[in-house]
């Protein structure tokens, strides 16, 4: 019996911290299912899988964004995380590869553009409303 006892003082602490590791791997209320980044110029974070919802953020070419796994995910839409903002980005924006941007192959011009917050939340509306592909007209 003389060897190590067990005292409440460490019973005690070892409780504590199995709390604080339980309650900190608990934060976050989705699970992460990868990363992508965002393969246009600019663009949005949408609140809702609806190219017409609200911006929550801009994000830019390159930009790594995580992917968030979903109960019911959207067609066609991957629910993601920017910094704080959740919601979601277009499928068919976001690559696995990151990729080669104006922004990175021209860094000295991109910055001469000096673009404010308003220009780049434009600029990524206008990528979101832009449809990509072959014309069907003849």
């Amino acid at each position: 019996m003389g060897n190590n006892p067990i005292s409440v003082e460490g019973v005690m602490k070892v409780f504590s911290f199995s709390l604080v590791l339980l309650a900190w791997s608990s934060c976050g209320s989705a699970e992460v299912g990868g990363r992508k980044y965002y393969k246009n110029f600019l663009g949005h974070v949408h609140k809702n899988a609806s190219k017409d919802s609200s911006s929550l953020t801009i994000v830019q070419c390159s930009h790594s964004v995580k992917i968030l796994k979903q109960k019911n995910p959207k067609k066609g839409w991957s629910f993601v995380q920017v910094g704080d903002d959740q919601g979601y980005i277009q499928n068919k924006d976001l690559l696995n590869k990151r990729p080669e941007c104006f922004q990175g192959k021209y860094p000295h011009f991109y910055r001469s553009y000096n673009l404010d917050i308003s220009e780049m939340y434009f600029w990524g509306r206008l990528y979101d409303h832009y449809v990509q592909g072959v014309s069907k007209i003849k």
